[in-house]
């Protein structure tokens, strides 16, 4: 009878360890799946900010150009010797507009440039 009962000991230890052994497989399969899930989702993450440094260097070259064209309109406002005393009125209203819009496309640029290294800070890029 002793036999017996080392033997149904054994077994149920056997039973146990195969328990905890399936315990961990599926741990293991849901670990894996959770980290696939991951993966995707870190891929379309990554897309998304690929695509929008793309973005942020087109408005950037964007602002860049509307800053060049008006800095060009004004400087040919500035060279107003041949003009009348009234359109050089108006070309002083026009240059003060013209210098206007290039700080306010500045300001966006500067707004634009200091939210994206504030996100990049953030999200540690």
């Amino acid at each position: 009878m002793r036999v017996y009962e080392i033997h149904d000991k054994c077994e149920q230890k056997l039973l146990i360890i195969e328990a905890v052994i399936q315990n961990k497989k599926n741990m293991l399969y849901e670990n894996q799946q959770k980290m696939k899930h991951t993966v995707k989702n870190n891929e379309f993450l990554e897309t998304v900010r690929d695509d929008y440094e793309k973005y942020f260097h087109y408005i950037v070259q964007q602002k860049e150009d509307q800053i060049k064209a008006l800095k060009l309109l004004n400087d040919y406002l500035e060279n107003k010797n041949n003009l009348s005393h009234f359109n050089k009125i108006d070309a002083n209203n026009e240059q003060n507009k013209i210098l206007k819009e290039i700080d306010d496309i500045k300001r966006s640029l500067d707004d634009i440039v200091k939210d994206t290294k504030t996100l990049s800070y953030k999200l540690n890029i």
